[in-house]
C-alpha cells in the first residue's frame, strides 16, 4: 500500500483542500494562550450605568452561563423604577390608613419597624425593596428574573389598588 504525502493543501483524512479554506484554518490557529476573557465582570462596573457596547449575551453556550452584562435597556430601568414608585406609594398609603385606624400592618418585619415611627417604616420599606431590585438589575437575563419583575410589578398594583379602594371607602368624600 502506497503511502500519502500530505501536503499543506491536504487536511489529516486525506482529503484535498482549496487554498482558502487551508488559509482559513491557519489563521484559527493563531490565537495566544492568554484569553482575555478569563475573568468574569465585575458586578459593579462603570458600565452599569453609563452603558457599554454589548445588549446580549453573544454565543449559544454563554447564555447558559450566568453572565452579567454591561448594559440595562431603558424597559428594565421602566420596571425597576415601576416596582419602587409602587413600594413608596404602598408604604405611605399603608401609613395614613394605619393613621385613620382602619388598617394593621400584618408583616411582622414591617410592624416591628412601625414600632419606631412611619419614617422608620418608609426607609425599611424602601431599603427592603431597594436591594432586591439591585439583585434583579444585576441578573436581568434570566428568565426567573424577568418573570419576578412583571409579578411584582402586577402584585405592587392589586395592593396599592387594593389599599386606595379602601382609603375611598372610609373618607369623608366617599363614592361607595
Amino acid at each position: 500500500m502506497q503511502s500519502e504525502v500530505l501536503t499543506p493543501y491536504h487536511s489529516g483524512d486525506g482529503k484535498k483542500m482549496n487554498k482558502h479554506m487551508h488559509n482559513r484554518i491557519e489563521r484559527t490557529d493563531r490565537r495566544t494562550a492568554l484569553d482575555r476573557r478569563g475573568k468574569p465582570a465585575d458586578l459593579c462596573s462603570t458600565y452599569m450605568l453609563t452603558g457599554g457596547r454589548r445588549r446580549l449575551s453573544r454565543r449559544r453556550g454563554d447564555k447558559r452561563k450566568h453572565l452579567i452584562v454591561d448594559s440595562y435597556s431603558s424597559w428594565l430601568w421602566v420596571k425597576l423604577l415601576s416596582i419602587y414608585t409602587l413600594s413608596l406609594i404602598d408604604a405611605y398609603l399603608t401609613v395614613f390608613l394605619i393613621d385613620l385606624g382602619v388598617a394593621e400592618e400584618i408583616n411582622p418585619v414591617m410592624a416591628f419597624y412601625l414600632g419606631y415611627g412611619p419614617r422608620s417604616f418608609v426607609v425599611m420599606k424602601l431599603l427592603f425593596t431597594a436591594v432586591p431590585l439591585f439583585l434583579l438589575c444585576l441578573s436581568k437575563d434570566f428568565s426567573l428574573t424577568k418573570i419576578t419583575l412583571r409579578s411584582s410589578i402586577m402584585i405592587y398594583l392589586s395592593i396599592v389598588i387594593y389599599e386606595i379602594s379602601i382609603l375611598l371607602k372610609h373618607s369623608p368624600f366617599s363614592l361607595f
